[in-house]
């Protein structure tokens, strides 16, 4: 994946379409120094959907104030320690990248040391289980009255238990709290009162398919059979602008130009990441309009994609 840091262009040739062009001429190089993704952060979701990025991200900021925090019991078992986030370990870096499997970044080492440079205030929670393996941690800082909590993972209930309480022992120091969730369906049904935080789910970033072939050949299918399909595909970028041919056998993908087909199902790139991305699902997008084909096929091919909604907590 490449990203799009910044696009563009100085007052005096503003309007003239430069932006556009640098962009088109950057996915051209994408596609031929093979990157298959590109992601992006929109000034303007209508204006990156011209060159066939596609919304697929969303965040939950979820915000409580301190006499509204749940009730969490102590544990007998596991443990908690806490660091300064220049004292990160390995084992959380790598418990990350275990984690990282719905569209985030792979974070090199240059990435985890300017966090770490960035925000000197971050601290580290880690919890542990009764044999000392690492089973969650917790990214957090506070600014004024404010506690945040910039990342948590949990592998096990303990550790959110362990975490949480951690996190509930800070109610007398601070007069909320505030959590920016890469996971947009947040579970009010677990807290006793559903009503106690308040909720705002906000679009996040952008992802464009670059190379639609090698992406669909390395994509991680969820059926191991899927008759021939054809699918018409409308993208700007002419290696991806064909009808498609896509059959799996035995869990193996065979994906291939057939212009001369009949399409079963005619979409947009966009579409397409969407569904790929576990966005919005092919069934929901076909009752929207956005999929021309029938339903009987549409739900062949639903089934293919990842039904869970992707997660991406970085900024870039």
């Amino acid at each position: 994946m490449n990203g799009i840091g910044d696009v563009m262009s100085a007052p005096e040739f503003g309007g003239r379409g430069g932006a556009g062009s640098l962009l088109n001429a950057a996915l051209s190089d994408m596609y031929h120094n093979h990157v298959t993704l590109s992601y992006l952060a929109p000034f303007s979701y209508g204006y990156y959907r011209q060159f066939g990025f596609e919304q697929v991200f969303d965040h939950a900021v979820i915000s409580m104030e301190n006499t509204n925090l749940p009730r969490i019991k102590n544990s007998e078992h596991g443990r908690v320690e806490r660091n300064a986030i220049k004292d990160l370990h390995d084992d959380i870096k790598l418990m990350y990248l275990s984690h990282n499997h719905r569209g985030g970044v792979v974070r090199a080492k240059w990435w985890w040391d300017h966090m770490i440079n960035k925000h000197v205030n971050y601290q580290v929670a880690t919890a542990y289980d009764d044999t000392d393996n690492l089973i969650g941690y917790l990214i957090y800082y506070n600014d004024g009255e404010t506690f945040y909590i910039h990342e948590w993972f949990n592998q096990t209930p303990l550790s959110r238990q362990l975490l949480g309480k951690l996190v509930t022992k800070h109610q007398s120091i601070f007069r909320k709290f505030v959590y920016e969730v890469p996971d947009p369906d947040f579970k009010a049904d677990i807290l006793e009162d559903p009503n106690s935080a308040e909720i705002v789910v906000k679009p996040y970033m952008m992802a464009r398919i670059v190379d639609l072939n090698d992406f669909m050949k390395r994509y991680p299918v969820q059926i191991s059979v899927l008759p021939k399909t054809y699918l018409k595909i409308t993208d700007d970028l002419d290696w991806n602008n064909h009808v498609w041919k896509l059959s799996i056998e035995n869990g193996i993908v065979n994906f291939e130009i057939a212009d001369e087909a009949t399409p079963d199902m005619e979409m947009t790139i966009q579409t397409l990441t969407k569904a790929m991305f576990g966005y919005r699902s092919l069934k929901s997008l076909w009752k929207y309009n956005r999929i021309t084909g029938t339903a009987e096929k549409v739900n062949l091919l639903n089934d293919v994609f990842v039904q869970e909604k992707p997660q991406l907590i970085d900024y870039f």
